[in-house]
């Protein structure tokens, strides 16, 4: 997973941390907040209009949080003391955007895909709605919109 230019997610080489144990470590110590940079080619205009982000690792464990803003330019080290900092090991010396996030949750296991779908839009609606479960398989996107299913109230 590329967060940024200068900061990679690296699978089995043995470390003691990734990516979720920096953000949870940070968070607690920041009242459930952080800031992350980010290198992907979405909008912050996109992003703020989704609420939560998940940050989800192969070997099935992951990280909620609710999105509380995003802006374009990151700058190393951006600090606008309201709370939200990068801890300095994801700080990025190049990134596209940057996202806030509120409410980090602690490090999960087993995230829920069966809940979740990616839909496809053509004219105004939906066209095609995919398992996120499915997607996960064959996907090497590092960013997706996945909306959560409706419950069946029948």
């Amino acid at each position: 997973m590329k967060l940024a230019d200068n900061i990679e997610c690296r699978y089995n080489w043995g470390l003691d941390k990734n990516i979720l144990d920096y953000v949870e470590e940070h968070a607690k110590n920041n009242d459930r907040k952080i800031l992350l940079p980010l290198q992907f080619h979405v909008t912050a205009i996109n992003i703020t209009t989704c609420s939560k982000v998940f940050i989800w690792l192969t070997d099935d464990s992951y990280i909620s949080a609710d999105i509380y803003n995003a802006g374009d330019d990151y700058a190393y080290g951006m600090n606008d003391h309201d709370g939200y900092t990068t801890p300095e090991e994801l700080r990025a010396t190049e990134a596209r955007r940057w996202l806030k996030l509120d409410n980090v949750s602690g490090i999960k296991h087993g995230f829920p895909f069966d809940q979740y779908s990616i839909q496809a839009y053509k004219g105004g609606g939906v066209v095609r709605e995919t398992p996120l479960s499915e997607v996960v398989k064959t996907s090497h996107m590092n960013c997706m919109f996945i909306t959560q299913n409706q419950k069946d109230e029948s």
